[in-house]
């Protein structure tokens, strides 16, 4: 019974708890406007202008909002600012004409004030100016549209082409807001034609068009193998320990590695047993007294293509594991080429110790990479997935990653090296999705060019 009561007097208590009236802590409401912004000033600037004001002192004031279009038949647009700034940013005008925008101060009650006229007067839009700076020139297989875009504006460079009934047809759209922008658009034969290339921005105002007639150039697949002749193989083998290149397999015999080089050009593009492997020693390999389980980056891979090539880009496949892209991919690397590199016994006295200063940066064998001053830069490379996904990540989950990587990772050679032949090839492998050590599993290597 005794427990029967307690029971009772709880529940009382709850219920009356539950009766209680919640506090509101909502901010009151009122039907008064604020004051109105006064002190206004104007700093028109490409396609737009900043309005600089003074806010009222209302205690409930939430901000300022401009209301603005962009001509009289367009529809009408609302950017706001909050009560901790002075001033607001319009954008968006393809005009130089002047333009009115009301100004007001707003509450937290939804409240406006009375309304300021202000009269703007944007400069040259934006668009207008890149489209200034666009040139367009052939390319391997295509097209190169270069840019300039010092406010680093988002647009869009959208290639037109023409049908066989004449009419002008979308072939590709690229979207950047780098400054110096450049890319280039493939897959034309290399025959003369018509190409059109518009700049356009978010509010899809459009500049003139550039129209041009230019004739791509002739791009075939770089071959690792002519006939029943291999062509690519690993840069002075026998030497390699000597540029901080040693190679083994997991059994570490290099003699039973050198042969899985060729199938970086076997064809098979996301292979799970035929792929290549680079595994470089630890540091007590290279430098007397080092810690023998220290690895360290960068890498580096050099590759002799047999014979000098022109190259335009090139793309490569990662080992077709699962999870994707857990076979500690490159993500971060640079591409060089010369035609001449430096035997081992040319570098200082041709010792080990002089080589690895001359052809590594490691700062335990006191590197400087000289070598660079030797040969040509091909390219900086940088894998970006398309979702945003960061590209340290250890795995991609969504569908969008997964067929980007099972794609392979494709990237440009600088258009300004295109016209130049290069026989040796030099990778700078920087980082890798699985804890940066310095290892390789790659599928597939494959180059496009012409020969020289």
């Amino acid at each position: 019974m005794k427990k029967l009561s307690l029971f009772i007097a709880a529940l009382l208590l709850a219920l009356s708890w539950g009766c209680t009236e919640v506090q509101d802590w909502a901010d009151p409401m009122d039907n008064v406007p604020p004051g109105t912004i006064t002190n206004v000033r104007v700093k028109n600037i490409n396609g737009g202008a900043v309005l600089y004001y003074t806010l009222p002192h209302d205690s409930d004031l939430l901000g300022a909002k401009a209301v603005y279009n962009f001509s009289e038949s367009e529809e009408i647009l609302e950017v706001y600012a909050s009560a901790f700034k002075d001033s607001i940013v319009l954008d968006g005008y393809a005009d130089t004409d002047e333009h009115i925008v009301q100004l007001y101060a707003a509450d937290k009650s939804n409240n406006l004030s009375k309304p300021v006229l202000v009269t703007i007067r944007p400069l040259t839009p934006p668009v207008v100016e890149i489209r200034e700076t666009l040139t367009a020139q052939t390319a391997f297989s295509g097209v190169r549209a270069l840019w300039n875009n010092p406010l680093k504006k988002p647009v869009a460079i959208s290639l037109y082409t023409t049908d066989s009934a004449g009419d002008k047809v979308l072939f590709e759209r690229h979207y950047s807001s780098a400054e110096n922008g450049g890319y280039t658009f493939r897959n034309f034969d290399a025959v003369e034609q018509t190409f059109s290339f518009e700049v356009s921005d978010r509010w899809n105002h459009i500049a003139a068009p550039l129209d041009t007639v230019l004739t791509p150039l002739y791009e075939i697949q770089i071959q690792g193998m002519v006939g029943t002749t291999y062509l690519w193989d690993l840069y002075d083998y026998s030497n390699n320990i000597y540029r901080g290149e040693p190679l083994q397999t997991n059994a570490g015999s290099q003699s039973a590695y050198r042969g899985k080089v060729r199938n970086l050009y076997d064809g098979n593009t996301w292979d799970n047993s035929n792929y290549f492997y680079y595994r470089p020693g630890t540091m007590n390999q290279f430098v007397p007294g080092a810690i023998s389980s220290v690895y360290t980056l960068p890498a580096y891979m050099t590759i002799d293509m047999g014979v000098a090539a022109k190259y335009s880009r090139f793309k490569y496949f990662t080992r077709g594991r699962s999870p994707v892209y857990s076979a500690w991919a490159w993500y971060e690397f640079e591409v060089w080429g010369t035609n001449n590199p430096k035997a081992v016994t040319e570098i200082g006295d041709g010792s080990q110790a002089d080589n690895l200063k001359y052809w590594t940066s490691w700062p335990e064998a006191g590197g400087t990479d000289e070598w660079k001053n030797d040969w040509e830069k091909l390219a900086d490379c940088t894998v970006e997935f398309p979702s945003g996904t960061p590209n340290n990540s250890p795995q991609v989950e969504s569908a969008e990653d997964i067929a980007f990587v099972m794609d392979g990772f494709g990237f440009d050679i600088d258009p300004d090296k295109n016209d130049k032949a290069f026989r040796y090839i030099r990778f700078v492998l920087k980082k890798n999705s699985t804890d940066n050590v310095p290892y390789i599993q790659w599928s597939e290597l494959q180059f496009w060019g012409s020969y020289d």
